[in-house]
C-alpha cells in the first residue's frame, strides 16, 4: 500500500518504469524494488535517473525495512517527508538532483543507521538542522548546491564516522568550526562558494586523512599554516 501512494504522488514517469507496479505481480518483482528474501519486505527502491515527476510521499514512512532509498537524478519537487524519520533500518538516503524545496527533516534521530545523506542540488532553504549530530554512523553529508543558510555547525565534530562533507553553492556564513578537528577519518571537505568569513582552524592540517579541501569563492583573510 506504501508502494501505491508513493506511485500515486508521481505525476509524469516519461519511461514506463512504474507499469510494473501493479496488482498482476508481486511487489517484490516491480521494478526497482528490491525485497528480504525471508521476510518479503521491502529494503531497497531504487529510482535514480528515470525523469520521474512528482512528489515524495509521506507513507513512505510505512516502509520499517527499508535500508536504500534513491531518487537521485529525477524531476522531484515538494518537501522531503518528515516521516522519513522513522525508518530505523534506513542506511542510504539520495535525492540529488531533483527541486525538492523546504527544510532538511529534522526528525532524522530515528535513523540511526544512517551512513549516507546526499541532498545535493535542490532548493532546500533554512539551516542544518541539528537532529544530524544524532546520526553516529554518517559517513557522507553532502548538502551542496541548495540554499542554505546559517553556519557550519560546530556539531559536526560530533559525527565521527564522517568521511565526506560537502556544504559548496549555498550561503553559508561564519567561521569554519574548530570543532571539525575531531574528525580524525574525514577525507574530504567542500565548501566553496558560500559566504564563511575569518580564518582556517589551524589543527585542521592534523587531520591526517585528509586528501582534498575546497574552499574557493568565500571570503576568508589570514595565512595557511
Amino acid at each position: 500500500l506504501a508502494l501505491l501512494k508513493f506511485r500515486e504522488s508521481i505525476s509524469s514517469d516519461p519511461l514506463g518504469i512504474l507499469l510494473s507496479w501493479n496488482s498482476s505481480s508481486h511487489f517484490c518483482n516491480w521494478h526497482g524494488i528490491t525485497c528480504n528474501p525471508m521476510h518479503q519486505r521491502v529494503t531497497k527502491l531504487d529510482l535514480g535517473g528515470y525523469k520521474l515527476k512528482g512528489s515524495i510521499s509521506p507513507h513512505i514512512g510505512n516502509l520499517s525495512y527499508m535500508r536504500i532509498f534513491n531518487l537521485n537524478k529525477n524531476y522531484l519537487y515538494g518537501n522531503i517527508p518528515q516521516e522519513l524519520g522513522r525508518l530505523s533500518q534506513l542506511q542510504n538516503f539520495s535525492v540529488g538532483n531533483n527541486s525538492l524545496e523546504g527544510k532538511i527533516p529534522t526528525n532524522l534521530t530515528g535513523c540511526t543507521h544512517l551512513k549516507l545523506l546526499n541532498l545535493y542540488g535542490n532548493n532546500l532553504i533554512g539551516k542544518i538542522p541539528i537532529t544530524i549530530a544524532s546520526l553516529p554512523k554518517l559517513q557522507l553529508l553532502n548538502v551542496g548546491n541548495n540554499k542554505l543558510t546559517g553556519g557550519i555547525p560546530p556539531f559536526i565534530g560530533n559525527l565521527s564516522a564522517l568521511l565526506y562533507l560537502s556544504v559548496e553553492s549555498n550561503n553559508i556564513e561564519g567561521d569554519v568550526p574548530h570543532e571539525m578537528c575531531q574528525l580524525n577519518n574525514l577525507i574530504r571537505i567542500r565548501m566553496p562558494v558560500n559566504k564563511l568569513t575569518g580564518t582556517f582552524p589551524s589543527c585542521l592540517y592534523n587531520v591526517s586523512s585528509l586528501i582534498e579541501i575546497s574552499a574557493t569563492d568565500n571570503q576568508f583573510h589570514g595565512s595557511l599554516p
